[in-house]
């Protein structure tokens, strides 16, 4: 009986565990401001820790990134997602472990649990479904980074071509490059200007140029747009008129890109929802239809 118990309590506490991981709770919301300032100000808080303040989380996940490094595993694609998520790879590298371990145990556990009713499975089932759960569980946080980075660069291009326009206006009023950056970069507001106005101005602080900061902002966060404006603002930056209609053009580029994105999730929901109307047709026609079927058939 106490043995029974014993299962059940841990099954329990492994069921809890694995709700927590898929659905975290609501974070706080002293945290979220805090997140949102060290992304305001781009403090690199983790190039110089305070030692009293690492914890052990930390130092595990430094040590799994230090170990991937050291093995020439860069994980490019990874780290440019999770930049533009304000994520660390360190904090990433642990949820992952976490979820692997979890997603292993979790089929040893229940085993335990019917084991306990009377019921002996083979010791394959537990060891094969640990395995596949490991590398399910292990792989979506992943998925979960990825889908959130696509979301943020949707946004991201969105806000783009407004700066650029704002840019372009601030040209024709008789500014300057370096002036018409920052000043754009003020007028407007979420998180995407915010990162641009804190580029730029971490740019003019440590004496680089604001198309080479966009230019290395882009490729840190896999935005290619960024990339290419700051090759063509380096290309032209002498020639005021050239810039206009550089920046101009690539406004416009962007806003049909993201026209065309958005009539294609159009048409893929459109498409989505006539195929479930077939779907609900032949269902009725099968619901009607199969009375007289069995009658015809003698069934």
């Amino acid at each position: 009986m106490s043995l029974g118990l014993l299962l059940g309590c841990s099954l329990g506490a492994a069921v809890c565990l694995l709700i927590f991981a898929l659905v975290p709770p609501r974070p706080a919301l002293s945290s979220v401001v805090s997140r949102w300032e060290r992304q305001r100000t781009r403090v690199a808080v983790a190039a110089a820790p305070d030692a009293g303040e690492v914890s052990t989380q930390a130092r595990l996940g430094r040590w799994m990134a230090t170990q991937l490094a050291q093995r020439g595993i860069t994980l490019n694609k990874l780290r440019a997602d999770l930049e533009i998520t304000d994520y660390t790879l360190e904090a990433h590298l642990v949820k992952k472990l976490t979820f692997g371990l979890l997603g292993l145990i979790a089929p040893s556990i229940a085993t335990l649990a019917v084991m306990a009713a009377g019921i002996t499975p083979p010791l394959t089932v537990p060891l094969a479904a640990g395995l596949v759960m490991g590398g399910i569980f292990f792989w979506v946080p992943d998925l979960s980074v990825t889908q959130a980075a696509e979301r943020r660069r949707t946004e991201f291009r969105r806000a783009l071509a407004t700066y650029l326009d704002l840019v372009s206006m601030s040209l024709a009023g008789g500014r300057g490059i370096p002036e018409a950056l920052p000043t754009a970069a003020r007028i407007g507001q979420g998180w995407a200007f915010e990162l641009i106005r804190s580029t730029i101005e971490r740019a003019r602080l440590v004496g680089e140029t604001p198309w080479a900061a966009l230019a290395d902002l882009g490729e840190r966060t896999g935005m290619q747009e960024l990339v290419d404006l700051g090759g063509a603002l380096n290309l032209v930056a002498d020639d005021g008129a050239k810039v206009r209609q550089s920046l101009t053009a690539r406004a416009a580029t962007s806003r049909r890109r993201q026209l065309a994105e958005a009539e294609g999730r159009a048409e893929k929901a459109n498409q989505t929802m006539e195929f479930g109307q077939i779907v609900l047709f032949l269902g009725f026609l099968i619901f009607l239809g199969f009375p007289g079927v069995v009658a015809v058939m003698g069934f």
